[in-house]
Formats: structure tokens, C-alpha cells, sequence
């Protein structure tokens, strides 16, 4: 801008006095000092300034073309303004700009020519030289400087690219060693991720993957396989009372015990998950399982571990057992889920106590019978509520009652009878849910008095089945409890009052 400024100074010295019209004068202050301001604002909010640039410098090629015949081709000021215009787009398009850049100017000074006629008056005046010296001067000088500065950003750069190619070296060295951390870190992990971090024992997934190569190897090999669960008793009294770091050190002495009676290489000793703990036996069958069981019961309580909550003073453990028995049969979902409700019902059958699953029952023990005045309950349509999900439910509980009954009465094994029963309990669980859920769904106002009498009878059901399967208590007075307190006279009495009282049914009948 200030060379095209410098230029149109010497256009003034150059042109006074030599009758040019106001159309000469316009086209110059408007090439040679509004234009350049134009095209700049217009690249600046070109979505492209740098192409529109580019572009833009064929055009004024083309525009000083026109100035050098407007000026009647003076020498310093054609010869200032073409030196420019090649040097700008040598600088800015390469070598083979000049070939166009030269065209365009001559298009220009012809279409110059035709407009205003052919005028040849070479000859410059000497302020107009002058002016046009400096600023050609100027300008060239300022190109100049304008490379040098580039080549020295150039040089900084290559500077810091071989800065930062030693940095990378370096860097590629250390991350060498880090791999190498890395994988002896790896190896330790791989350790850890199957310990659980307090007790030092395997964990859970460690666990799952063992047991279901064991199952395999015992179908293989056609040998047993027993899994004991171990469930620390009024633990998170233990904790309310103790605190939690008495609470670790608890867990660590019992995992040291469990670890202690895992004296064979193939035995696993597992935290299962909270305070319950799992040991993996292969080859034992039940007895074996049962002993060893029995030892580290005793084991545990020998510790002597104070327990204000606990009724002997000290901690104990129930354990529940599973034995696979049928091979063809046998999975860790399976063996887990026996070993599991076998706990379940140790610790519901006092706690301190070994329970084993009803694969390791004695099949060949007595079942018992059932009482001879015991009568098969007959389910009937005066009994219905009109609600047909509870209605559908109270049926199959009375078919299931009577199935448990017939089982007894045929002398079906111990383990199948024990199986009939905990379906029967599932069944009425999920009954009992379902009742609170429609009563709740209604507004029933005496649903938290019915909720608690649906625990009360659990509670007691689960009991008498815990004592059932330790074989303390006689047959007859589990399914009569089952069949009169849990089915039919709740069914008949407590359920048909609320569903009378709630309005979904129109009578009542006791």
C-alpha cells in the first residue's frame, strides 16, 4: 500500500501540468490508493484470504498495465511498477508466475491503449524519477527483509526439529524401558488380579474359572467333587461393634484357617465375596467333604475371636456343602447353588453349623411319613377371589403340597423330597410378593400387618425345613405346618379376609 501510495505520488509529479482530465485523475487515486484497501478488506473476510490473494494478483497485473498506457508508458514509473509486479508474484507464485504476470500487463497497457489511444512519452521528470527511485528502492529492500525473516523462521525451525528428533530419541529410549517395567509390572498383576488384596486368598473369578476345570477333570477321571461355602456368623454385628479394621483382621484370621485346611496342591481356598469364603476339594466324596468341613468349623471357633453378638461369645462360621454325585449332570452353576442353599439353611438352622446340600444326604436315611390324618387339600371354586394370578397361584401351591405328600407316602429318596420342598418355599415366596404387590397396587390400608405375618410364616417354615434336613425333626410335623398353617389356612383364612376387606372380592367365605 505505501509503494502504490509512493507511486502515485510520482504520478502526480509526473502528469501535472500536462491537461490530464478528471477521468485520468480518478482512475488513478482509485488504482493507486483506494483499490489496495478494497482488495485487502475483501481477503480478510474471504473464506479463503490466501487463494483470493493469490487470484487477486493477475488482476493487478492487468490494472497497472492500464496505468503504464494511462501514464503514456514513462520509464521509471513502467519500469517501477512492472519490476514490482514481477517481484510480487515471483515471491508469492514461483518462477513460472512471470510468463503470466508479463501477459496480463501487456493486456492491460493494450486494453489502456484502446480506450484512451496509443501516447509514447518515455521521458520522466526528475521528481517523479526520484520518488520512484526510493520507493523501488524501498520496496525491493522490504522483499528482502521479508525473506530473510522467513529463512530465519526456516532455520529455527530445522533447529527445533533436531531439538525435538533428540527429544524423540530419548523419549523412544525411556518408553523402551517402560515397556520393560511394564511387563515385569504385567506379570505381578496377573498375580494380584486373582488374589483378593486383604485375605490373600484367590477371588471370585479366579474361583469361577477353577471350578469349572475341576468339574471337567472329575467327569474326565469319573471322581467327586465338593465344594464347601463358609459364611461368618453376625459379621456385620461384628462390624457395628468392632469396626471395620477388627472387621479385616477377622476376615485374615478366618481366611488363614480356610487357607490351612487346603493342605492338598489341587484344594483352592476362595474369597467368595463379603465375609463368605469357598474351598474347592477334588476327589472327595461326601464323608471326606463333611469332615473337613466339621474340622474347620471348629477350627475357626478355637480362635477365640470375641463376638459380643454372637450367642457362644466368639466368632463362628455355618458351612453349607455340595458334593457333584451325578457326574453327567455336573456344573459349577449347579454345584454353587446347592453349596449355597445348604448355607443358607445351616445359618437358618441355629448358624454354627455344617449343613450338607441334598446331593450328600443320605438318600438311604428314613424320610419319614406322612401323619394319617392328613388330608389331600382340594382346591375349589368357593375359595376363589377373582383375582386370577393369585387365584392361579393359590392352586398350584395346594397341587404342590400334595405332590410333596405323595412323594413321602411312595418313599421317593430324601433328595428328592428336600427338592420338592424348596420349590414349594419358592413358589410361595414369589406368592407372597405378588399378594403385596396387588394389595399395594390398590391401597390396601393393612398391607404392612399382612407383609409381616407373610415373613412370620418364612421364617418359621425356614426353620423347621433347616432342622428337617439335619434330620432332627420328624416329616409329619414339617408338612403339616406346610400344608395347614402356610397353605391352607392362610389361604382360606388371613389371605381371603384381606382380599375381602381390600374390595376385589364380593364374599367371604372362612
Amino acid at each position: 500500500m505505501v509503494s502504490l501510495a509512493l507511486v502515485f505520488i510520482a504520478s502526480c509529479f509526473q502528469i501535472s501540468g500536462k491537461g490530464y482530465g478528471p477521468i485520468s485523475w480518478t482512475f488513478l487515486i482509485a488504482l493507486l490508493l483506494v483499490y489496495p484497501h478494497v482488495q485487502y478488506q475483501l481477503a480478510r473476510r474471504s473464506q479463503t484470504p490466501i487463494l483470493f490473494a493469490m487470484r487477486s494478483l493477475v488482476l493487478d497485473s492487468v490494472l497497472l498495465g492500464v496505468f503504464c498506457a494511462c501514464i503514456e508508458f514513462s520509464d521509471w514509473l513502467c519500469f517501477s511498477v512492472i519490476l514490482g509486479t514481477l517481484s510480487n508474484n515471483a515471491a508469492n507464485r514461483g518462477w513460472k508466475s512471470i510468463g503470466s504476470t508479463l501477459l496480463a500487463l501487456a493486456v492491460g497497457a493494450l486494453t489502456g491503449v484502446a480506450m484512451g489511444g496509443f501516447h509514447f512519452s518515455p521521458v520522466t521528470v526528475w521528481s517523479a524519477t526520484l520518488v520512484c527511485t526510493v520507493g523501488l528502492a524501498g520496496y525491493i529492500l522490504a522483499v528482502g527483509n521479508f525473506a530473510y525473516t522467513r529463512n530465519a523462521q526456516l532455520r529455527l525451525a530445522r533447529e527445533e526439529l533436531k531439538t525435538r528428533e533428540v527429544e524423540l530419541l530419548q523419549a523412544n529410549q525411556k518408553l523402551q524401558e517402560t515397556l520393560v517395567e511394564i511387563e515385569s509390572l504385567r506379570n505381578g498383576l496377573a498375580e494380584q488380579a486373582i488374589r483378593d488384596p486383604l485375605t490373600d486368598l484367590f477371588n471370585r473369578r479366579y474361583l469361577d474359572s477353577t471350578l469349572e476345570r475341576e468339574i471337567a477333570r472329575c467327569v474326565r477321571e469319573g471322581k467327586p467333587l465338593a465344594l464347601i461355602m463358609v459364611d461368618i456368623d453376625h459379621f456385620k454385628k461384628f462390624n457395628d461393634h468392632y469396626g471395620h479394621l477388627a472387621g479385616d483382621e477377622c476376615l485374615k484370621s478366618v481366611s488363614r484357617a480356610l487357607q490351612s485346611s487346603a493342605k492338598r496342591a489341587s484344594d483352592l481356598a476362595a474369597r467368595y465375596g463379603g465375609e463368605e469364603f469357598s474351598l474347592v476339594l477334588p476327589d472327595t466324596d461326601a464323608v471326606q467333604a463333611r469332615r473337613m468341613a466339621e474340622e474347620l468349623r471348629s477350627a475357626i471357633q478355637r480362635l477365640g475371636i470375641a463376638h459380643d453378638g454372637s450367642s457362644s461369645g466368639v466368632v463362628t462360621v455355618s458351612i453349607g456343602l455340595a458334593v457333584s454325585t451325578h457326574l453327567e449332570r455336573a456344573s459349577a452353576e449347579r454345584l454353587i447353588r446347592a453349596a449355597d442353599e445348604a448355607l443358607y439353611y445351616a445359618k437358618w438352622g441355629g448358624r454354627n453349623r455344617v449343613q450338607a446340600a441334598p446331593e450328600v444326604a443320605a438318600d438311604a436315611s428314613p424320610v419319614g411319613s406322612v401323619p394319617e390324618d392328613m388330608e389331600e387339600l382340594v382346591w375349589q371354586r368357593a375359595y376363589e377371589s377373582g383375582h386370577s394370578e393369585i387365584d392361579t397361584q393359590h392352586a398350584q401351591l395346594f397341587a404342590q403340597v400334595n405332590q410333596v405328600c405323595a412323594a413321602i407316602r411312595e418313599q421317593h429318596p430324601r433328595s428328592e423330597v428336600a427338592t420338592l420342598v424348596d420349590n414349594l418355599m419358592r413358589h410361595v415366596a414369589e406368592h407372597f410378593e405378588c399378594e403385596e404387590r396387588v394389595l399395594a397396587a390398590i391401597g390396601f390400608p393393612g398391607l404392612q400387618e399382612h407383609a409381616k405375618l407373610h415373613q412370620h410364616l418364612m421364617d418359621k417354615a425356614v426353620d423347621l425345613i433347616g432342622r428337617y434336613r439335619n434330620t432332627n425333626l420328624p416329616i409329619g410335623e414339617l408338612l403339616n405346618y406346610l400344608a395347614q398353617d402356610l397353605i391352607a389356612k392362610h389361604v382360606l383364612g388371613a389371605d381371603r379376609k384381606a382380599q375381602l376387606e381390600a374390595g376385589y372380592i364380593g364374599h367371604y367365605t372362612p
